[in-house]
């Protein structure tokens, strides 16, 4: 009956995290349920090797040293649990991966129970025990592990509640046996009384006190994620729509013109304006799909002494005699396994955005080669995959440090109004990483360069 209780309110939110994790160990649920509990334990429990290894080496040490002073062998077997059941504990968090079932989040919350519970009680023996360096130690262990607790970042939920109650009832018990074997009067338990109560309050505060932070920070950041996502695809929206809505009032001036107009040859040629247009909304349909890694590339394998020798009958059609333009290419550089006609497309973009860039006097180089160990550490990428380099450059003014990140986002220019769309720069990006590869964009003042890496043919990699 309470499980289906728990199973009704959990679905609604109803009732604290703590309890719908609770009712999560006695109940079958779907494996992404219990994603969320394992995560809070992972974020909690998992730090670094270097914090691992701190902690197992103290109290190790410190079973050790008590063992050998005391000869209570039993401390060092007590202990000795603990460190096997918390680095247990630990390395299967490590090796989790979700889902997650109903029967790996039993484990790990028994696992976690019995290693929170044996570090715990090992502190109560030593009190017990009554000498005044055991003591000492034992009221040592406790405020570490109440300010471990404080400084980890576990959400609200069941562990949570068990990690401040055993805590809090542990120094209750100090408090309220020392009252006990005190042989002061009234005042001074009553002293002991308030000081035990009001320090393990202040610790349950301040625990609920980090629960509210957290919860706060983690809805801040969500709210701010989703503030971005709706500003993107707000940006990518009023884009699309502008442009389309340019293209659109061109083929229908020109169909209504054609309409309207006497003779063949005028017919004709607004027709003509018409198909123009409509072949560039083709190709900011292709863009779109390009930036949103979605186009339908053919790739096959591209002979790049062959491509080099079409395209630089392209460069004088779209740069200026004004503006020197030198392709370098690597005898070493010799396929290149990709789409080709998005590599030209690609190209053209790159080199057009060089052009506007010098403002009509300066110079393009383009090279093309085998990606160095520096290329692909500078890109990110496996240095197991073999990636050929194609690279446009430019010696004009280059782009601010702080647009760098925005130049590759869609509908983004720098250009003048009505001088670019904003889509070349994500759409060769797009082309890039659905190829296989990665594209990078430097600058400073001495230029700006814009390095493509494709895969190389497969008979090569």
């Amino acid at each position: 009956m309470l499980a289906v209780i728990f199973r009704q309110s959990s679905s609604s939110q109803a009732h604290p995290p703590f309890l719908t994790q609770f009712a999560a160990l006695f109940r079958p649920a779907s494996q992404e349920e219990y994603w969320p509990a394992v995560e809070s334990m992972i974020e909690a429990d998992v730090g670094s090797k270097t914090e691992l290894i701190l902690r197992f080496s103290v109290v190790g040490f410190g079973a050790l040293f008590m063992t050998l002073a005391t000869a209570r062998y039993e401390i060092a077997i007590w202990l000795t649990a603990f460190l096997l059941t918390n680095g247990y504990y630990s390395w299967r968090l490590s090796r989790i991966r979700t889902p997650v079932s109903q029967r790996q989040y039993v484990w790990l919350t028994a696992l976690f129970a019995l290693s929170v519970t044996l570090y715990t009680s090992c502190a109560v023996y030593l009190f017990l025990i009554g000498t005044p360096a055991l003591v000492t130690i034992a009221i040592a262990a406790l405020i570490a592990q109440a300010l471990f607790n404080i400084s980890r970042h576990r959400k609200s939920g069941l562990l949570m509640v068990y990690d401040t109650a055993i805590v809090a009832g542990a120094g209750l018990f100090f408090g309220l046996s020392n009252m006990a074997s005190t042989a002061g009067g009234f005042a001074e338990q009553m002293v002991i009384v308030v000081s035990t109560v009001g320090v393990c309050t202040y610790y349950v505060i301040a625990q609920l006190r980090k629960i509210q932070i957290h919860n706060a920070l983690h809805a801040s950041r969500q709210e701010a994620a989703q503030t971005q996502k709706m500003r993107a695809v707000g940006q990518l929206t009023a884009g699309v729509a502008h442009e389309f809505n340019n293209l659109l009032t061109v083929i229908r001036g020109n169909v209504e013109l054609a309409q309207l107009s006497n003779g063949a040859g005028d017919f004709r040629d607004r027709l003509a304006d018409a198909i123009k247009a409509a072949d560039r909304a083709d190709a900011l349909t292709s863009q779109l799909l390009s930036l949103s890694r979605k186009a339908r590339l053919e790739a096959a394998e591209v002979d790049l002494p062959a491509f080099w020798q079409g395209f630089n009958t392209i460069l004088p059609r779209i740069t200026p005699a004004s503006i020197t333009v030198e392709v370098a290419v690597s005898a070493h550089a010799q396929t290149l396994y990709c789409d080709p006609n998005q590599l030209e497309v690609a190209l053209i973009n790159l080199t057009i955005n060089a052009r506007d860039a010098l403002g009509g006097q300066g110079r393009i180089w383009i090279d093309s080669r085998p990606a160095s160990a520096s290329d692909l550490a500078k890109l990110g990428v496996d240095p197991a995959i073999p990636l050929g380099i194609v690279a446009v450059h430019d010696n004009g003014p280059g782009i601010p440090a702080y647009l760098l990140q925005q130049v590759v986002e869609p509908f983004f220019t720098t250009k003048g109004v009505g001088k670019g769309t904003g889509l070349g720069l994500p759409m060769v990006k797009g082309f890039c990483e659905q190829s296989g590869g990665a594209f990078l964009i430097e600058s400073d003042a001495s230029g700006t360069s814009a390095t493509m890496a494709l895969p190389v043919a497969r008979s090569l990699s």
